[in-house]
């Protein structure tokens, strides 16, 4: 008697699925292998998964020692991430394209037959881990990705044990350019966001995502003053483009900005766009690394 088990004809292939952040569904009939991602997030999740992209942005993070270092010149240019190159990014012959929801999503129907487009968006702790489990779906690398997100758990748990409740500082992430010193209006990464979602569980992180819906999700514009209210312990500034010089410079001579503790400590720190030039596992771990010594000097971890 045969006893080999009985297989449909005409059985469906299988696929592997994610739902992105604009609630459409993904569906590969094999895991993707050629990717072209058009976002430092993306990129981010790709180094996590020890998968390397055909195709990246002409400027971007890739090259950095803390992601691909010069095996990055590879990678074939597909343009900027405001402007895709449609037919650079069609030679590679992706089987999945990794994008932001803005701009990307206007630019779904003309990828329709050149490849699926996974869009992220969002902020959040619990946004990242989700944008790098559904890439890892996709992918077949999902070992690779809760390998990752212990790793940054762990790091995080390590900070939280090391730093007694009754010395967590106020801390301040704020960005902005020379157009924001004339609004008087300064950007402000909230608790919702990324950093802040994490920082927040490590400092006093006083900044809440505000209650109105036309705003950029994690971030808030807050004046001098409204920032003088709450008078925070430290203050890492970003400086945006088109400024030339650094955003603390130039409000130097601001009476209010002069009024702040930090300032007057000497515990203003300029950071580097590239600390938050992207939401993954990786960044935030770099993020951690390097902010957290400021903040609290006397920590150490072996």
């Amino acid at each position: 008697m045969n006893n080999a088990p009985n297989l449909e004809t005409g059985s469906k292939p299988q696929q592997y699925c994610a739902v992105d952040v604009t609630h459409t569904e993904i569906k590969l009939t094999q895991l993707a292998k050629r990717i072209v991602c058009l976002t430092a997030t993306g990129l981010d999740i790709l180094v996590e998964l020890g998968l390397e992209p055909v195709g990246y942005l002409s400027q971007g993070i890739a090259s950095r020692p803390e992601f691909y270092g010069e095996s990055s010149q590879q990678f074939m240019s597909v343009g900027s991430w405001m402007m895709p190159n449609f037919s650079a990014i069609q030679n590679t012959q992706p089987d999945l394209i990794i994008g932001w929801v803005f701009p990307h999503r206007f630019y779904r129907w003309w990828w329709r037959n050149t490849a699926p487009i996974y869009l992220m968006g969002g902020s959040g702790f619990d946004a990242t881990l989700r944008r790098l489990r559904d890439i890892a779906q996709l992918t077949g690398r999902m070992a690779e990705a809760e390998a990752a997100i212990m790793r940054i758990e762990a790091k995080i748990q390590a900070y939280r044990l090391a730093i007694p409740e009754h010395e967590r500082k106020i801390v301040l992430m704020m960005g902005g350019s020379t157009l924001n010193c004339l609004s008087q209006k300064f950007i402000i990464e909230t608790d919702a966001g990324t950093f802040g979602s994490v920082i927040k569980q490590l400092a006093q992180y006083p900044w809440s995502e505000p209650m109105t819906k036309n705003h950029e999700p994690g971030f808030t514009s807050l004046s001098l003053k409204e920032i003088l209210q709450v008078n925070p312990d430290i203050i890492f500034v970003q400086t945006y483009p088109p400024s030339p010089v650094p955003l603390s410079q130039q409000l130097a001579k601001n009476p209010l900005w002069r009024q702040l503790k930090s300032v007057q400590n000497h515990q203003v720190y300029e950071v580097d766009q590239f600390w938050h030039s992207g939401n993954g596992t990786r960044m935030l771990g770099l993020i951690l690394d390097q902010l957290m010594p400021m903040v609290y000097p006397q920590l150490i971890l072996s």
